[in-house]
């Protein structure tokens, strides 16, 4: 989960007509956050997932008052490798 990457709280209100300003809003109170989630270049990181009420979102999507977005950070590696038959 990207908080434990991150090491913050996992919950947190924000304002924001769209993505990108609710993520702005929570960027203003964990700076460090902003590297974790964006790139240099401002869009989304390729591993990381943004839902809006279950959604994938873009930085783009509307949001609205009450609803819930998940910032996801992907999760691969580490397991046993596992030999290819053929």
């Amino acid at each position: 989960m990207l908080a434990d990457t991150a090491q913050v709280e996992p919950d947190h209100d924000v304002v924001g007509e769209t993505v990108a300003l609710a993520l702005d809003d929570l960027f203003s109170r964990i700076p460090g956050l902003r590297n974790h989630v964006l790139a240099e270049t401002g869009a989304i990181r390729p591993h990381v997932s943004v839902f809006v009420d279950g959604d994938q979102a873009e930085l783009a999507t509307p949001v609205r008052d009450g609803s819930e977005i998940r910032v996801l950070h992907a999760v691969s590696g580490g397991g046993p490798e596992i030999p290819r038959v053929g």
